[in-house]
């Protein structure tokens, strides 16, 4: 009878794990399934311009999202993002965040007040997730003067590669850089940037420079740097696509421990 009681615990236990393991896929299929209907299906098509994008997931769920908004005739804005939660509540939480700035989009703010806005609209759909939060970069073009607008909140930052000089530099960008749900009155303030013909601004998520190989080396900015360097002149795509396949040179065999996600922006 000990025996058998016994028996009949183990059994019980590893149902329960089942149980709990089924629960747990059942829950990344569903944030999956969010985080693909959030996605882009495709870049923007717009005259004089090249746009490229990519996001690999490090896991089934990912941390990292990017979105298009079409505000006007002369104006597009984009979102590239990090949300600190996985799972479900991570997924959720980009849901949220991309309603937001879309529907902040239309009310035609500056950029500083549009991420201000946000931040305090983020903060209270976030409040009772202890610890979440979002680094997020908002841009806006205005297509016609080849000028961007943007504002980072703890994003990493953005890459110049000037097609007169030839120089990749790491933007400045200005104010605070808290991430967005963390504070309510953050100073988020509008970094201007006047492109030329030929130019390519590049927007990425921390995962691409923190890409480790199987000896623990970073990939770091200054890697990064040449080789967005070296592949001037090219497409959006196939420049996206060159970076994408240094950074997988780099980790060989590695295990991907962060999502990778980059945004390309050319002018014709």
């Amino acid at each position: 009878m000990a025996y058998l009681g016994a028996a009949a615990i183990e059994h019980g236990s590893l149902f329960k794990e089942v149980l709990s393991k089924l629960r747990m896929e059942r829950d990344l299929s569903v944030a999956r399934d969010i985080q693909m209907s959030m996605m882009p299906e495709s870049c923007p098509t717009i005259e004089g311009y090249q746009i490229a994008a990519s996001s690999t997931p490090a896991r089934e769920v990912s941390g990292d999202f990017f979105d298009f908004i079409d505000i006007d005739d002369s104006n597009i804005g984009f979102v590239i993002a990090d949300v600190t939660g996985k799972s479900v509540s991570g997924a959720l939480v980009m849901t949220a965040a991309k309603s937001v700035f879309r529907l902040l989009s239309e009310e035609k703010l500056s950029v500083g007040d549009i991420m201000k806005r946000a931040n305090k609209q983020i903060k209270k759909d976030i409040t009772r997730a202890k610890g979440m939060f979002v680094a997020l970069l908002y841009a806006e073009l205005n297509v016609a003067d080849k000028r961007l607008g943007m504002c980072s909140a703890g994003q990493t930052q953005p890459i110049l590669l000037s097609a007169k000089t030839g120089e990749a530099t790491l933007i400045e960008t200005e104010g605070d850089a808290f991430p967005l749900g963390i504070i309510d009155d953050a100073d988020y303030q509008e970094t201007k940037l006047q492109l030329d013909s030929g130019d390519l601004a590049i927007f990425y998520t921390d995962g691409v420079v923190e890409a480790m190989n199987k000896k623990g080396k970073m990939y770091g900015f200054d890697r990064f740097l040449e080789v967005i360097k070296g592949n001037s002149g090219l497409d959006a795509d196939i420049f996206l696509e060159k970076l994408i396949n240094d950074i997988n040179s780099f980790v060989g065999k590695a295990e991907q421990h962060d999502d990778l996600t980059i945004v390309v922006i050319k002018v014709d």
